[in-house]
């Protein structure tokens, strides 16, 4: 007898590529959402960025709920369609959100209306050029996933996917918080812990490399440069590169009304040292006043210092010395840099002889731990070991996903399944 042709479809179909491609698609879509979930507050800057091009004025609670679903979103099921769970439901769930992507992506390309798309946030920054061209092989890759992916089994039992589905929302929704409430867990930025602040060469300037400082009044921004900035009355807004580099020995930069840097004379090098950062003056919590005073006496009194770095022009300073009662010094600094240094509508950074300890949340510090807490303890109980919080959530998440899985794949998990559900159909049995 003659043989069936085999179609076209079938020759495309192999269990390998449906698992190489799941392992790539998902692995991406996890990494995104990972890197997204552990730096929420740069996901809201991000998103701030497209609304500002596009003349959007959305409130900050609502940009904030963004940030959180969609790293969790990318993360929850990358990582569905990576272990092989809702075969079909993943693929076209994923497949939908890059319809609406791939459209954004090559927008974005386009007409570049941000430096970067932020899909990786801070940890790998592409062009926009390549966003599109890696969004264009995820969606072929889907393509093919949605035509064979319901073919190849996963590695786990359809039964138990719901159990695995939870553990995974809440391990993202942890680290999402923890990034949120205190500090990334892991600090992809310049000014991670341990680097110096001031950089490699403090004090020094980068001839090569040119700004154009943006600045606000009465609603009003203008560009300036280096040599012929505006006084007091107008608000720095942002530092924008117009050439050379800046590359990540740069250190922190503090510039005065005459466009100095001045920040090696305020960042200490020989002693202990609070720095406290405020990029958004009208979104702080003015009960922090209290707080910020008691650290800086009690920084004082170990021979250190306290400054505060603020966004707000010279009216604002003042009030802010008025309502704070504040004993330390107060500069008007890049709201861009502050963000970077620290996360937060207000952080604290503790630097011992200039270099970056570590940092928090104001709103993660209450004044009566404080004040209650013993001054030989109080800089070690302050910190928040980001690096010791992201082990706590994730070893014990990967032990139950693993010890799951091996339950799972011995049989003993549907035995179980199969035994609970013949005594909920005899309990039936017996009421009827």
């Amino acid at each position: 007898m003659p043989e069936t042709p085999i179609s076209l479809r079938e020759r495309m179909f192999h269990p390998a590529v449906v698992w190489i491609l799941r392992v790539i698609v998902g692995l991406t879509f996890v990494f995104s959402g990972f890197v997204k979930g552990i730096d929420p507050w740069g996901s809201c800057i991000k998103i701030g960025e497209y609304l500002d091009v596009w003349g959007w004025e959305i409130p900050a609670a609502l940009v904030t709920c963004a940030a959180f679903l969609l790293a969790g979103f990318e993360f929850l099921w990358g990582f569905m369609l990576l272990l092989g769970c809702y075969k079909r439901v993943s693929v076209w769930i994923l497949t939908l959100m890059m319809a609406l992507m791939l459209p954004l992506t090559l927008y974005i390309a386009m007409a570049s209306p941000v430096a970067d798309c932020g899909c990786f946030g801070d940890f790998l920054i592409i062009s926009n050029n390549a966003t599109f061209v890696k969004n264009l092989f995820i969606t072929a890759g889907l393509v093919y996933l949605w035509l064979f992916n319901s073919r190849v089994d996963g590695l786990f039992m359809p039964y138990v996917q719901w159990i695995v589905g939870g553990l995974v929302t809440i391990y993202i929704f942890a680290i999402e918080l923890c990034g949120y409430n205190i500090q990334p867990l892991l600090d992809f930025r310049r000014f991670s812990p341990g680097t110096e602040l001031l950089g490699g060469d403090a004090g020094e300037e980068d001839v090569e490399t040119v700004f154009e400082y943006i600045y606000e009044k009465d609603g009003k921004r203008e560009k300036f440069d280096i040599d012929n900035l505006p006084d007091s009355t107008w608000i720095f807004v942002d530092r924008v590169l117009v050439s050379g580099t800046v590359n990540n020995d740069d250190g922190f930069v503090i510039l005065d009304e005459d466009g100095d840097d001045i920040a090696p004379d305020i960042v200490s090098t020989d002693t202990e040292q609070f720095m406290v950062t405020i990029p958004d003056i009208s979104r702080v919590d003015l009960s922090y006043t209290y707080l910020i005073n008691e650290l800086e006496d009690f920084v004082s009194e170990r021979g250190g210092s306290l400054v505060v770095l603020i966004n707000a022009d010279s009216a604002g300073i003042e009030w802010w010395k008025d309502i704070s009662m504040a004993d330390y010094d107060i500069y008007q600094t890049d709201p861009k840099l502050m963000k970077e240094l620290a996360r937060g509508n207000a952080a604290l950074v503790y630097l011992d002889k200039g270099k970056v300890v570590w940092k928090r949340t104001l709103s993660s510090i209450s004044y009566t731990f404080v004040t209650e807490t013993p001054a030989s303890q109080l800089i070690m109980r302050l910190d928040p070991e980001p690096g010791y919080l992201l082990r706590l959530i994730t070893v014990p998440f990967a032990a139950i996903l693993l010890v799951l899985l091996v339950l799972d794949r011995s049989g003993k998990l549907l035995a179980w399944h199969i035994s609970r559900r013949r005594l909920k159909n005899k309990a039936l049995a017996d009421k009827t």
